[in-house]
């Protein structure tokens, strides 16, 4: 099953997935090999051995593994698993393997809407505009809201923030080209806040960022790393307590949902956050069934 994998690998690759995702999606299927090895007491024949049954014993074994003496793993880490493996033999059935059996077999998880809560618009801008009076000639002070202002006024992710070059960035008309998901491209406005930020920051280095390099660094002129910006949003965020939520995305959260009080289309929100399907965006940004539907008999003539 090895080769097959190794193929499947580069296939997601061809399909410019994400190296994240790549790389989730390699660690699960070494795992559900390795479990295969243990079961059969031989390596694993495709498609012969991928039957229904080792699927559904693989996620039963997978649901009682534990992250330490006292907590199972999430069920968000048990669906990751088995969509990796669900992947997988969808390929290999794209490649005339038969495995139709062994697809029907996967449970369902449950996975709790859980979703980071948006920090008060009030409160938020309150604390960024604190945290700009107090950096003063601090260069990692100013990183860190610059990273605020970047999440927050463009509903960027922390990963995209940290890749995120010079010259993706035009600074005279604000806008940012950003490389999401799945290695989709979307342009989006950049706040002036954010972009004043940028520029306080860039002139205490030695240098500014040349066009190739991101926009914001670490120490040693190395970048930031996606640990070291969510280390600092939450040292920023925790200043607002601990019952308000501290991590990045709760930025990019905030954005979205801000927009939306202000009364904006949800399909501009969902080009503006790079969501591919529009169902994800009312999830994301808690619209439900009801608002839409009050929404629709307020507009619609014949509601």
């Amino acid at each position: 099953m090895e080769r097959w994998i190794a193929e499947f690998e580069r296939h997601l690759a061809e399909r410019r997935y994400a190296d994240a995702t790549r790389k989730a999606y390699g660690e699960e299927l070494r795992r559900f090999d390795a479990f295969a090895r243990s079961r059969l007491g031989r390596a694993a024949a495709v498609p012969r051995d991928l039957t229904a049954e080792l699927i559904a014993a693989f996620a039963a074994a997978r649901s009682l593994e534990r992250v330490d003496a006292r907590q199972r793993i999430q069920a968000r880490t048990l669906a990751r698993s088995l969509a990796a493996v669900r992947g997988f033999l969808r390929y290999l059935e794209r490649r005339g393997q038969a495995v139709g059996e062994a697809r029907g077999a996967f449970p369902r998880v449950s996975l709790p809407e859980t979703l980071p809560s948006a920090v008060s618009e009030r409160a938020l801008n309150a604390l960024l505009d604190e945290a700009a009076g107090m950096a003063k000639e601090d260069p990692r002070a100013w990183r860190a809201v610059a990273a605020a202002e970047a999440l927050y006024g463009a509903g960027l992710r922390v990963g995209e923030l940290a890749t995120l070059t010079r010259g993706r960035l035009d600074e005279k008309r604000r806008l940012v080209r950003v490389l999401g998901k799945g290695s989709r491209e979307r342009v989006v406005p950049l706040g002036a806040r954010a972009l004043r930020a940028l520029e306080r920051y860039w002139a205490l280095l030695d240098r500014p960022p040349g066009p190739d390099e991101p926009l914001l660094f670490g120490r040693g002129r190395s970048a930031a790393t996606p640990r070291t910006l969510e280390r600092d949003i939450r040292s920023l965020l925790g200043r607002l307590g601990p019952n308000v939520a501290s991590h990045p995305h709760a930025l990019r959260h905030s954005f979205a949902s801000h927009l939306l009080e202000r009364g904006a289309d949800l399909r501009a929100v969902q080009e503006l956050l790079g969501h591919r399907n529009l169902q994800t965006t009312q999830i994301y940004t808690h619209v439900t069934r009801r608002r839409l539907k009050a929404a629709y008999e307020r507009a619609h003539p014949r509601a």
